[in-house]
């Protein structure tokens, strides 16, 4: 018996059984980190974040993971990226990104940290750091003219050599030009090259006529409507180019009606303004103009009568103020070194809320 029982137990020892398997000593799905609900609506956060980049800009690039980082809540693993944006319209953007995040991802806010970086957070934790391109400075806008100051210069075709230097003024000063001025072609292609407006200033019957003479192939009260409308053509002719017309003297013409009105019906053929130089304060031009439906304006200030340049720059101002208060204003002037010598004065002293300007930029009367 002692040798059966021997052997039997040589037997169980020689035979192999495996292991018992070891039981751990702690709880691993407790302690270690784990995916969950944190890492599961980032993912679904940054699907909004493309989404929402194809509507507002179809062709525009995926964003680019600048970096990753691994973090860890509440035993939970989730990953902070770091994107950044192509261009886009950056408004829409947000817009559309908000609205996806509130329908598809519980719990998540995009943040304005500044203009260039935003943050996609989930219950508080930031899961997306999103760099957006930075915005090209918008161009200052230009300060809005207060007043708008329209400058005539009359008596032009004889000076050529201030015809230049008004030229080189560097604002739209217009050219009045007299018909039977001896070096009007010479002035013509100076206004032209440096762009200025052309008027024609053509002379008028004067109060004190014949004594006070006009000059010559003048509009006269006693001219019948044909001739006066002949006229009108023939200075068309000689100042080419004009697209106005303004009268020089002209204080008892511009009182007649029947007169205005031939010769606003021969400016209207020929497709010009008339600009009233306004001699006399019971001038019908631009009474008359507006009846036969042609454009027309009126001077508000002379600023030559006295050559003096202190005299001159104080009628300067003078536009320049009517200009601000009433947003228009219209000067005649006359080609003088003294008016000139004011001009460049009185355009670096001006207010810059008041432009100088084309006569045809202004309302007509």
């Amino acid at each position: 018996m002692a040798l059966f029982a021997g052997l039997v137990g040589g037997f169980f020892l020689s035979r192999q059984f495996p292991a018992p398997p070891v039981l751990p000593t702690h709880n691993a799905t407790l302690d270690e980190p784990r995916e969950g609900e944190v890492a599961k609506r980032a993912k679904l956060a940054d699907k909004a974040l493309r989404a929402s980049l194809k509507a507002v800009s179809p062709e525009a690039a995926a964003p680019q993971v600048v970096s990753t980082e691994q973090r860890e809540h509440a035993g939970q693993k989730y990953t902070v990226e770091i994107l950044r944006l192509p261009p886009s319209d950056r408004q829409a953007l947000h817009d559309r990104l908000v609205k996806e995040l509130a329908s598809f991802v519980p719990g998540a806010k995009l943040l304005r940290i500044s203009p260039e970086n935003w943050d996609i957070s989930i219950d508080g934790l930031p899961t997306q750091r999103l760099h957006l391109p930075a915005e090209a400075p918008k161009p200052e806008e230009p300060k809005r003219a207060a007043g708008r100051l329209a400058i005539v210069i009359d008596d032009m075709g004889e000076d050529v050599g201030l015809a230049r230097e008004l030229a080189k003024l560097g604002v739209p000063v217009a050219f009045s030009i007299w018909p039977d001025s001896g070096n009007r072609e010479d002035v013509l292609k100076i206004a032209k090259a440096a762009g200025r407006e052309i008027l024609i200033h053509l002379p008028m019957q004067p109060k004190g006529y014949p004594q006070v003479a006009p000059g010559p192939h003048a509009l006269l009260t006693t001219m019948t409507a044909e001739q006066i409308q002949d006229a009108v053509h023939r200075s068309t002719k000689r100042v080419h180019g004009a697209i106005g017309l303004n009268n020089h003297m002209g204080s008892e013409f511009t009182e007649s009606n029947l007169g205005m009105r031939a010769a606003l019906s021969a400016m209207r053929d020929e497709g010009l303004f008339f600009l009233d130089s306004r001699t006399t304060a019971a001038s019908v031009g631009v009474v008359e103009a507006k009846k036969l439906g042609i454009r027309a304006h009126q001077r508000d200030v002379f600023l030559d009568n006295e050559l003096v340049v202190s005299a001159i720059l104080k009628q300067l101002r003078k536009a320049e103020a009517l200009a601000r208060e009433r947003g228009h204003a219209i000067a005649i002037g006359h080609p003088h070194k003294e008016t000139v010598a004011a001009l460049r004065q009185w355009l670096k002293e001006k207010d810059s809320s008041v432009q100088v300007v084309t006569v045809t930029s202004l309302s007509p009367q």
